[in-house]
């Protein structure tokens, strides 16, 4: 060991600049211990820089020594280069990884030491030092709840005649799960969106200027539920239009709630499950196989092993074993689907057959959607849009900022505590988001001497065994 220190290129590596000294820090600490085995030879570890009274010194400060055997040796960042080895023996676990682990990170008015993570909405922070500074290094994952975008909305709620919500279970999520799994539908590149859309000639002043077929129909009608983290919007709202229709149709006879899981799990050809589907293929299934009920199949949120074995030809399947071994329900079908023109047409079909089915194109503000008549807007411009199936049950109008303002109503699949109770309203009349653009249906199955045997007999469902 030297008290010499050389100042001059080539002998010295001293021309390296504290920072470059520091650049490598987080090198040097994964090999403190093999460098500190190296250095401290001859029985020469012990105390040095941390005996001293200043302890560890940055830059070039030659007073910054500590005595060791009949020489010195150096507590400062200089003495830590290539071509000379004048440091301390405990400078590399004194100095360099005490020095780092006292630096310390601020992030949103919150102090983090170094090595320190926490996850910021979707995103995981690290606390790390990068040229000797203290910085907090985060993940750049678009996240579903865009903090910006929520606060602009929630000032500008009256402008844009809808508000907005931080809702806990998209909080912390990436904006690539809200689209591959809160919404699934697979746009349809089927004959239907070449087929001529069913437009009814509808007699002036026949339909009313808000209809709610909740009202009407009140229980009969199915509730909001909630999908999941899986992309099954074309599962359920295929589902619950047909449980609907089967409902009305058969003027509240028929009150089957039939199971979204049945279509998920057993419909392997052309869907990809929670990955998302294709609604008309889903029509087409349900007319030829049927559908079973939701307490023979509850809804699990997730495609598992098809557990409901029927022909085409049945017109009875037997429960799943692991729910009810001696259970049989009846298949619901439908006939084959349509598509609705615009406007009166789809509100004609709505009131007299029942709610409808329809696809729209969602942006992220769609996500944060708490009540109000929403409308598509220029807020995520850039952000990437996915498709989602929705069932519209009527319509209404309502006077925003002294302008009449005219909107669907229609059920989402996530769940009652998002939007006005499950639902939300939309613009109406003016292809909001395209949801005008595919808007279908399909007439319910209903066989005659069924109805004429459920209205004669009471006791039809112990006889038949069925659930």
């Amino acid at each position: 060991m030297t008290t010499e220190r050389c100042s001059s290129y080539p002998c010295c590596g001293r021309a390296v600049t504290v920072a470059a000294a520091v650049a490598v820090v987080a090198v040097l600490i994964s090999l403190a211990t093999a460098a500190t085995a190296y250095r401290v030879s001859n029985d020469l570890a012990g105390n040095y820089c941390a005996s001293r009274r200043g302890g560890c010194c940055d830059g070039r400060q030659d007073g910054c020594t500590a005595p060791i055997l009949d020489t010195l040796c150096y507590c400062d960042s200089f003495c830590n280069r290539t071509r000379s080895d004048d440091c301390c023996p405990d400078y590399w676990t004194f100095c360099v990884a005490g020095i780092i682990a006292k630096q310390e990170c601020v992030h949103n008015g919150r102090i983090y030491q170094y090595g320190e993570t926490v996850k910021v909405n979707c995103n995981e922070c690290r606390c790390d030092v990068v040229d000797g500074n203290p910085i907090m290094n985060c993940d750049q994952n678009e996240c579903l709840t865009d903090p910006e975008l929520l606060k602009t909305v929630m000032s500008r709620g009256s402008q844009y005649g809808w508000a907005a919500k931080n809702y806990t279970q998209f909080w912390g999520r990436k904006y690539d799960e809200g689209l591959n799994l809160r919404l699934g539908t697979l746009h349809s590149t089927k004959k239907i969106l070449q087929a001529l859309p069913l437009h009814v000639v509808v007699k002036k002043g026949s339909l009313p200027s808000s209809y709610d077929i909740r009202k009407e129909w009140k229980d009969k009608i199915s509730e909001p539920i909630d999908q999941g983290w899986c992309g099954a919007s074309w599962v359920i709202s295929t589902v619950q239009v047909t449980a609907d229709r089967f409902s009305i149709m058969s003027k509240g006879t028929i009150n089957d709630i039939l199971s979204p899981q049945h279509l998920l799990s057993c419909y392997n050809s052309r869907n990809d499950g929670c990955k998302g589907g294709d609604v008309t293929e889903a029509w087409n299934w349900i007319r030829y196989n049927g559908l079973i009920k939701e307490q023979c199949y509850p809804w699990e949120g997730r495609k598992t092993k098809c557990t409901v074995s029927n022909r085409k030809a049945d017109l009875i399947a037997s429960c799943p074993s692991w729910t009810s071994s001696s259970a049989k329900t009846k298949l619901r079908r439908v006939g084959p689907v349509y598509r609705l023109a615009r406007g009166e047409s789809i509100m004609n079909e709505i009131r007299h057959n029942g709610p409808v089915q329809a696809i729209m194109t969602v942006s992220k503000d769609f996500f944060m959607y708490e009540s109000g008549v929403y409308r598509c807007s220029d807020l995520s411009y850039g952000s990437r849009t996915g498709h989602h199936s929705v069932r519209i049950i009527g319509w209404g109008e309502e006077y925003q900022n002294y302008k009449l303002v005219k909107y669907w109503i229609a059920s989402n699949s996530w769940g009652r505590d998002w939007g006005e109770n499950g639902y939300f309203r939309i613009l109406k009349d003016t292809n909001e988001c395209d949801i005008e653009d595919l808007v279908v249906a399909a007439w319910a199955n209903i066989d005659d001497e069924e109805l004429y045997t459920r209205r004669k007999y009471s006791n039809y469902r112990a006889e038949t065994n069925l659930v």
